[in-house]
């Protein structure tokens, strides 16, 4: 019997151990059920950070589309604002270039009436000259007739008024004055 008794206490030993395995490897399942636990949390954290990163990303990418977007509005529009500028440059040279011709024409027109004028003043001033000889002689014609008619007869005497402006006898009926040209 000893050999059942030790077939028993050997089985004993066994089951005792077995049951130390078994709760050993409870203790691991509860451990690996934390564990578990642990990781689905863990993982649905990095889920939801995860769903937060794409939504992000989404938004950002949105953002980045309408940036560009909006950059090439801006360069569309800059580039038609140089287009404009490029033009009213283009414009403002033909302005300033007829504006130069005009002026120089202007100024040659300017240059021929200048020298009109100077030939037209010299004509003037030999007119006056001649006007001048003209007038010394006729005054001294008016002088030799004058006393030519005083030396006749008192009965043949022609009346005379004096010119208000220069004081020279001018024969009566006359409109203006020989010498200086006054109305009187």
């Amino acid at each position: 019997m000893k050999t059942d008794e030790e077939y028993v206490e050997r089985l004993e030993k066994i089951i005792d151990k077995q049951d130390a395995l078994l709760s050993q490897l409870d203790a691991k399942f509860k451990q690996q059920d934390s564990l578990s636990e642990s990781i689905i949390k863990q993982n649905n954290f990095l889920k939801e950070e995860n769903q937060k990163h794409k939504n992000l990303t989404r938004d950002m990418n949105k953002t980045v589309t309408q940036q560009k977007n909006v950059v090439a509005k801006l360069k569309k529009e800059l580039e038609d604002q140089l287009k404009i500028q490029q033009d009213l440059h283009k414009d403002y040279g033909e302005i300033i270039k007829q504006l130069t011709d005009d002026l120089e024409e202007e100024q040659n027109k300017n240059d021929e009436l200048t020298k009109k004028q100077k030939e037209l003043e010299s004509e003037i001033k030999k007119l006056n000259e001649d006007l001048t000889k003209v007038k010394n002689t006729v005054s001294n014609f008016d002088s030799n007739c004058y006393d030519e008619l005083n030396s006749s007869s008192d009965s043949s005497k022609i009346q005379t008024n004096k010119c208000p402006n220069c004081g020279v006898e001018v024969q009566e009926g006359y409109a203006f004055c020989d010498s200086c040209g006054t109305k009187l």
